[in-house]
């Protein structure tokens, strides 16, 4: 970066920067939110997978989930009438090609005033942590953040041809190495100007994450506090489906060749850190 663009990036921070001290006080002054915690996804065919992604986020402590149906034609709406009809889940047709963003764009003003924290997940993420049941006591220590974010490891299908009859999170148990990963966000969305798949913009300061630092390249991933488990393939079966539909953050078609070589990286250690927390959060339900 040059020292002319040095100075825009200094320029454009210093003219945010009003708006994001007047959004912190006033959220000092309005006090508690409606759902300490919210998730926000698309999702497009998954109605196999829908219950226990949400009954295991609402036991960590999700409180509201905002899902956007892009095209789908299975039964997901049998599995969510439950969820709806108890207040927990507010679904919106989204019927648009290459979705996801303005998807995120309209949870992020549709629920500004209602949610203290919003995760953007997808949903073969599971969001935990691996020192507590309700991650709620560690949203709170970063309080003073626009966003954090979390690191997230990569499973693979742990050789499951088909689809098992197991919950994901008892199925997949092997992962790439830690230095393949990547993070998803959970932002202020008050304090959001710009979203991304993976990252925000802020209008007053940066997202970190529970350590504190800026996520990027070469750094090894923090998964102590809180982390997210991302069940890229799931079985072989799931990944012929997953490469036959379109993606909702890009236009082009999926590349069968990558992405079944891309899945045969993913199974080299075995990780069964979510175990507890998801086995407690069934016990509960």
């Amino acid at each position: 970066m040059n020292g002319l663009d040095r100075t825009r990036v200094k320029a454009r921070a210093m003219l945010r920067a009003p708006v994001g001290l007047t959004v912190r006080l006033i959220e000092r002054a309005s006090g508690d939110f409606k759902y300490p915690l919210a998730v926000c996804a698309i999702f497009r065919e998954e109605a196999p997978f829908l219950d226990e992604w949400i009954a295991f986020h609402y036991g960590i402590g999700v409180r509201h989930f905002y899902l956007y149906n892009n095209f789908s034609s299975d039964h997901f709406r049998q599995v969510l009438a439950t969820w709806i009809a108890r207040g927990l889940v507010t679904l919106i047709d989204w019927p648009q090609p290459v979705g996801q963003l303005s998807a995120y764009r309209d949870c992020i003003w549709r629920a500004r005033r209602d949610c203290r924290w919003i995760a953007f997940l997808d949903l073969d993420e599971f969001l935990f942590s691996p020192q507590s049941t309700d991650i709620g006591d560690v949203l709170e220590r970063y309080a003073d953040l626009p966003g954090l974010e979390v690191w997230q490891v990569y499973f693979g299908s742990g050789g499951h041809e088909a689809r098992p009859d197991l919950p994901v999170t008892e199925a997949y148990r092997m992962r790439a190495p830690t230095n393949r990963n990547s993070a998803k966000t959970i932002a202020n969305p008050r304090m959001v100007y710009k979203v991304g798949v993976h990252r925000f913009k802020y209008w007053r300061g940066r997202a970190l994450d529970t350590a504190r630092l800026p996520v990027g390249p070469g750094r090894e991933p923090v998964l102590d506090l809180l982390r997210i488990n991302h069940y890229w393939s799931r079985s072989l079966q799931d990944l012929e489906q997953k490469v036959a539909r379109h993606d909702a953050s890009i236009a082009d078609l999926r590349d069968r060749s990558w992405h079944f070589a891309f899945e045969r990286t993913l199974n080299a250690e075995r990780d069964e850190t979510i175990l507890s927390v998801a086995r407690a959060v069934r016990q509960r339900r």
